[in-house]
């Protein structure tokens, strides 16, 4: 949400900036000019989704600014945060009228508005609240849920987690012995969950509803939370998410080429507001890739680098691309989990295949080429120079649609990995 006249402003600019790019758009000619139909249209959808998204933000913030608003509510403590952020707003105070009227400095209210008082103790938000002159009342209501399971996200346990993992991997800044005691370690799995970003705090992507495992489901959300935390880290490097156009999409794939292509293409999506972390998927886990979002400003894009290969690594990151294009609202509201990319039957999966499959290459000129015949690798190499791409995609295009036994020695094993860990990328 917009929490103050800065923002309001920024968003009034990037509203107006798709505003002008849907009406310069023409999805016909950027079809005429070489972009695969399907690409084109979602990008026209994203720009129409990501506008509408805007308004509602600037028509929520004049709303309390403008005190139209006397009544807020919270519906669960986790909202707390964000109940006192637009209390400050409806009451006409600015970031820095609130410090001083707290005694606190302007960066303090900032940073807890930053993290909706994620990190503030009770006694803080107490005083927020008095400061602000807001009145306070609430309705408990006791669930019968075991209190011992509740102070782990999702409802799990200690026991759940793959600990050991994790603990060996450094995720909690420091080695815990294994022979501390199983409360002290519940205590250092709480605070890793804490400082991760609030976005996990929605039920996970909807495979883990009921189809998980209890430890398969608990890896998953230990993952995405470090990868929230990685791109966190981030963040100063790249700009608010905007959809990259049709014409950067069907460019990405080409950097496959390149020696340092993987390097590039981080690069070039952080202009887009794009993070893109890599981290490997945890015991129990088939984990390729996730898309999710973080503050609901920047798109995240997780990889494992499960299988080393570089038609994999191509394919997973546009396919998690087709899902922050093609599904921004769930993204934003509880992020994609892709387990076995590029082998589901949700519809969802189905379009970020199609999505990653035409950015790397446009259907027609697939179907209209005759390499998805070809039997010898020279075939295949001299069809991917023409179109700058690595061999390896048009291998690993056919082996999908023909044989998996066929070109394997030219999918590039082996060196995605290695380049991740020279560049500092993965551990």
């Amino acid at each position: 949400m917009i929490s103050n006249e800065k923002e309001y402003r920024s968003t009034k600019a990037a509203l107006a900036g798709f505003e002008d790019a849907l009406m310069q758009y023409d999805v016909l000619k950027a079809i005429q000019g070489g972009i695969d139909p399907m690409i084109a249209r979602a990008q026209r959808a994203s720009y129409e989704r990501q506008a509408a998204e805007l308004r509602e933000q600037l028509v929520a913030y004049e709303a309390l600014r403008d005190g139209k608003v006397r009544e807020l509510e919270v519906h669960g403590v986790s909202e707390l945060g964000k109940g006192l952020l637009e209390a400050r707003v409806a009451k006409g105070l600015t970031q820095r009228e609130l410090a001083n009227l707290a005694g606190l400095q302007e960066q303090q209210i900032q940073k807890y508005e930053k993290e909706q008082y994620g990190s503030a103790s009770l006694n803080r938000i107490s005083h927020i609240a008095s400061s602000i002159g807001l009145g306070f009342e609430a309705k408990l209501t006791l669930t019968g849920e075991d209190p011992s399971i509740n102070d782990m996200p999702g409802g799990l346990s200690l026991a759940d987690f793959p600990f050991a993992e994790m603990n060996t991997r450094g995720w909690f800044g420091r080695q815990i012995d294994r022979r501390t005691p199983s409360a002290e370690r519940a205590r250092v799995l709480r605070d890793f969950f804490v400082q991760a970003p609030r976005e996990i705090a929605p039920a996970l992507h909807r495979k883990t509803a009921g189809s998980l495992s209890v430890p398969r489901r608990a890896a998953l959300l230990a993952w995405q939370a470090r990868i929230l935390m990685k791109a966190r880290q981030r963040v100063g490097l790249a700009r608010r998410f905007t959809t990259p156009s049709a014409e950067v999409v069907s460019q990405i794939a080409k950097l496959s080429s390149d020696p340092i292509g993987i390097r590039k293409v981080v690069e070039l999506l952080l202009e887009y507001g794009v993070i893109v972390v890599f981290e490997k998927h945890l015991p129990k886990t088939k984990l390729d890739g996730a898309a999710m979002s973080l503050d609901g400003i920047y798109a995240v894009i997780g990889m494992t680098a499960r299988h080393d290969r570089i038609d994999n690594f191509w394919f997973v990151l546009l396919h998690e691309l087709g899902h922050i294009i093609r599904h921004w609202p769930r993204v934003v509201g509880e992020g994609i989990m892709d387990e076995d990319a590029g082998n589901s039957d949700e519809l969802i999966e189905r379009e970020a295949d199609e999505f990653a499959e035409n950015a790397i290459l446009p259907k027609v000129t697939w179907q209209g080429s005759t390499v998805r015949f070809a039997k010898l690798p020279e075939a295949i190499i001299k069809f991917a120079a023409r179109h700058d791409l690595h061999p390896a995609l048009i291998a690993g295009r056919i082996r999908r649609e023909r044989d998996y036994t066929e070109f394997h020695d030219m999918l590039g094993s082996g060196e995605v990995r290695e380049f991740l860990r020279s560049s500092g990328y993965m551990e």
